[in-house]
């Protein structure tokens, strides 16, 4: 159907020195819900709004430090861990200017796919961000700031976003569209209602990674392996014999590293993945099925690329959604407890499927299910001690490396997944694992649920009144 601007003054063009309908055209569509509130800008509640560092070398990045936000840390309301770089701290009071403290904001301010958010966690005293973000650190009461973090996660805000967003080479934010989003208010008894929740939120989320750091912790006591003193060669020579017997011909698959410390793994029997689960692979849906937050029906599922992992779950609030009608008809039968691995493009991302997720996961991921019909000396595996020993880098990512290869332009690791290796560990210490692990992703699939309830109903606020 075709959409018309009804009103575009000369004086609002002169301005704002647009001229693109989609600016004119959301204009009239926003205004029509935000005329109907008080509202301030974005700037009155903080105390600054800033892009990050600019001129930070790579050189200076570290393993350990203070955390330093980049575009690929973003997801939808939080910060991915994997990938997460550090900076020296004399690097950060240089430019202190930009950093965040918990519940702080990071906005993606260039892509594809902008006002991507995430508020700094309650893990990290404070953070720094890098130049393709944009950090707004708040001077206003605690339950404003938690308000505006929700608000800013609804098609309302979206749609400002991309509103103001200016396609060069690539759609961008400015310094001023960011400073400039208007924040409907209501009253304040029901803004601490929502701020309440928000801060529930935040708990969980940091609850759930720390269990989760626990479990892994406890995970590698139990293995009573010395990791740190394992080599890691920068020259090698592979034998001939072992690159015949597999026919495998990349340097990475005869690494010292990785066979190094699968013979250490050794000590323990090791149970081969293809012997103890299924693998499934995803679906390609094809693009033209995609649908945007912001488009997609209230029925459409959440599509689940390799992207969409994050911090060991899947991001319920992924960039694209498929119909009810396709997921119905690909029946892919994931079920709560599922393992979901990354076996293209970035591999060895691992997450559980909790009971709020209800997706589709693309051709690049599979799904791991316990078999039936398992051997006796490892029916006391659970899916949650798989995840957890594929979670380790150790084991699930160094596997992960041995096996790639380029296809065409994409890292793959083809079917050897089913070659991959765990160790077995004696029944009371896999149940003392499993227990840890059920108990973080109660509280992911609490949050998942919360989260999705609150949305919904603050969305509903701006259509009722």
């Amino acid at each position: 159907m075709l959409k018309t601007v009804e009103n575009a003054t000369y004086l609002e063009i002169a301005k704002t020195k647009r001229f693109d309908s989609k600016y004119y055209f959301l204009g009239e569509v926003l205004n029509r819900t935000l005329s109907r509130f008080e509202t301030r800008p974005l700037v009155s509640f903080t105390k600054f709004i800033k892009k990050g560092i600019f001129d930070l070398n790579s050189i200076y990045y570290r393993t350990e430090g203070i955390p330093f936000i980049r575009i690929s840390n973003l997801k939808s309301f939080s910060i991915d861990e994997d990938g997460l770089v550090y900076i020296p701290i004399a690097n950060h009071k240089k430019e202190i200017k930009t950093k965040l403290v918990p519940g702080d904001l990071a906005l993606s301010k260039v892509g594809k796919y902008l006002g991507k958010i995430g508020a700094i966690p309650l893990r990290y005293p404070e953070v720094n961000i890098s130049q393709n973000i944009i950090g707004v650190s708040f001077n206003c009461e605690d339950y404003l700031r938690k308000y505006i973090f929700l608000y800013l996660t609804t098609p309302l805000a979206i749609n400002q976003i991309l509103r103001v967003s200016k396609a060069h080479n690539q759609n961008k934010l400015t310094l001023p569209d960011i400073r400039e989003l208007i924040i409907p208010t209501l009253s304040e008894s029901i803004l601490k209602k929502y701020a309440a929740v928000v801060e529930e939120i935040q708990l969980l989320e940091n609850e759930s990674f720390n269990i989760i750091q626990e479990a892994k912790n406890l995970l590698y006591e139990y293995l009573e392996i010395d990791f740190d003193k394992i080599k890691n060669p920068k020259t090698f020579s592979p034998k001939l014999s072992d690159i015949r017997k597999e026919s495998f011909f990349t340097p990475e698959y005869s690494n010292p590293l990785y066979l190094d410390t699968l013979k250490a793994l050794e000590k323990y029997p090791l149970a081969k993945l293809s012997k103890i689960v299924t693998i499934k692979k995803g679906t390609e849906v094809g693009s033209d099925n995609y649908s945007l937050y912001i488009n997609k029906l209230d029925t459409d599922i959440p599509f689940i690329r390799t992207t969409d992992i994050v911090n060991h779950e899947i991001d319920n609030y992924p960039d694209f959604y498929i119909s009810e009608d396709i997921y119905n008809e690909i029946n892919q039968d994931i079920l709560t407890g599922d393992i979901l691995f990354t076996n293209d493009g970035k591999i060895g991302q691992i997450a559980l499927i909790t009971e709020n997720d209800k997706v589709i996961i693309q051709s690049h991921l599979r799904r791991l299910r316990l078999k039936k019909d398992i051997e006796d000396e490892y029916k006391h595996l659970t899916q949650e001690y798989i995840f957890l020993t594929l979670s380790l880098k150790e084991i699930g990512i160094y596997q992960s490396n041995k096996f790639t290869v380029i296809q065409s332009t994409i890292p793959t690791i083809s079917t050897h997944l089913n070659d991959f290796v765990i160790p077995v560990l004696p029944k009371e210490k896999v149940d003392k694992l499993t227990e840890i692990v059920k108990t973080a992703f109660v509280k992911k699939n609490r949050r998942k649920k919360i989260l999705l309830e609150i949305k919904l109903k603050l969305e509903k606020e701006f259509e009722e009144l």
